[in-house]
């Protein structure tokens, strides 16, 4: 499968050298049979495409046009930078064999079709920050041009930096709020757990340890047992227990409320970028 990929792919130009687009490139890197000489990443600052050369070792282009022509153009660039970096693809003759992928949140694949153009197959794929380490988590929809082959090549290369599902487009914005957001929710937990024992008098250091390792192996525990989440949760609540009078203190607090407006705010603000 992962020659497969290099094979459809062909040459891939990122637009973006910001954490997400260098973290693609380093996924792709991982794939066996994928060679640096196939790989450019377009970005206007100098001193980022030092970095990434020095890096990645891979060839770095000011501006997304000198990348050109390339199979497959990955979209990595935030939100308002969507047309300058499409009108620069249809000035360097961008069309249908041109795959396209777009990481960008909010924008959808029919916004970026008038872009360049009805018959260019788009992608958009909602990823997350754990790519870097190989466990992202990623959800694809394809666009009115793109095939089902498209989209599942396109799964399959997320699905190697992690694990990847195929979804309509019209779940992108919940997936945003979910998975793409997800990371700095855990992290949130994470700090104010570990900032509690501190106060309790542990060692910062060692609360992280203990907090990091548990948020891992739970995921691990749930994902591996098939357990449902509520029966992960029964599972460790014993009657009159610490875990039942933590769980009993945070929900009279409104933990599950505020998530759930933290969640909800998360989907708006990615349908107000596609705007």
């Amino acid at each position: 499968m992962e020659n497969t990929i290099v094979n459809e792919l062909g040459t891939v130009l990122i637009i973006g050298g910001g954490r997400m687009g260098q973290a693609i490139a380093q996924g792709l890197l991982r794939i066996d049979g994928m060679s640096a000489d196939t790989l450019t990443i377009a970005n206007p600052g100098r001193e980022k495409r030092d970095h990434i050369e020095r890096e990645l070792g891979v060839r770095t282009v000011e501006d997304a046009a000198s990348g050109m022509p390339a199979r497959c153009v990955i979209l990595a660039v935030k939100p308002a930078k969507v047309p300058e970096a499409c009108s620069t693809l249809v000035e360097a003759g961008i069309d249908a064999s041109t795959l396209v992928i777009s990481i960008v949140a909010g924008v959808s694949t029919a916004k970026i079709a008038d872009l360049l153009g009805a018959d260019v197959p788009i992608v958009r794929v909602m990823p997350n920050t754990p790519l870097v380490c190989g466990c992202g988590m990623s959800a694809v929809s394809g666009g009115a041009a793109a095939s089902a082959e498209d989209c599942e090549l396109v799964r399959s290369l997320f699905a190697s930096m992690g694990q990847a599902i195929i979804v309509d487009e019209s779940e992108q914005d919940v997936v945003c709020a979910v998975s793409g957001s997800g990371p700095a929710y855990f992290e949130l937990f994470a700090e104010v757990i570990a900032q509690s024992a501190v106060k309790l008098g542990m060692d910062y250091e060692d609360a992280r340890d203990l907090v990091l390792q548990t948020m891992l192996g739970t995921a691990r525990l749930v994902i591996e047992t098939g357990q449902s989440l509520p029966d992960a949760i029964d599972a460790v609540s014993s009657p009159g227990g610490t875990t039942v009078a933590a769980l009993d203190a945070m929900r009279g607090a409104g933990v599950e409320e505020a998530l759930e407006d933290g969640v909800n705010a998360a989907a708006r603000r990615s349908k107000e970028l596609g705007a």
